[in-house]
């Protein structure tokens, strides 16, 4: 009953107003606090105050939406008024594809995220590889003395000795 009483005045939810308009609550949030959007209280017996916005005002700062403008349908509503008004459509195929196509999304920006990493680990581990032995190639002693010599320590780290 309250509802109907909401929406013969214009005003929806924050939470429909951004499912509707196809943007965040925290972008309808900032637009308040800029102060380009008015929010009403709505006070149910019972319930903690609620803010409703009017229609108009998030048709001029969002513009028409898509959804609204494709699937309007006149429906009338039992009330306090005879008067036919606007109630969106919304297909219930159209909805589950947005979100399937929604969460393939999230699934890839996921997927390249652990991909990006692992090529910036293996990226680091070759560059500390390469600075581990370019110190020993370009060493300026004869090549079989530097060999020897390497050779020797891999030799004593294996048996243990520090020397």
């Amino acid at each position: 009953m309250a509802g109907n009483h909401l929406e013969q005045h214009g005003r929806i939810s924050i939470t429909e107003a951004a499912r509707v308009f196809g943007i965040s609550t925290n972008t309808i949030r900032r637009r308040v606090k800029k102060g380009q959007i008015t929010p009403f209280q709505r006070s149910l017996h019972g319930e903690r105050p609620r803010y409703v916005f009017d229609i108009s005002d998030l048709v001029r700062v969002f513009g028409e939406p898509e959804a609204i403008v494709n699937d309007l349908k006149l429906a009338p509503q039992k009330g306090d008024s005879d008067m036919p008004r606007h109630v969106p459509n919304l297909k219930g195929a159209e909805n589950k594809d947005v979100l399937e196509t929604a969460a393939s999304l999230e699934s890839l920006r996921r997927d390249h995220d652990v991909l990006k990493a692992k090529f910036e680990a293996q990226s680091k581990h070759l560059q500390d590889l390469q600075l581990l032995l370019t110190p020993r190639l370009t060493h300026s002693g004869p090549i079989g003395h530097r060999a020897a010599r390497y050779l020797g320590e891999i030799a004593r780290a294996f048996k243990g000795d520090k020397n």
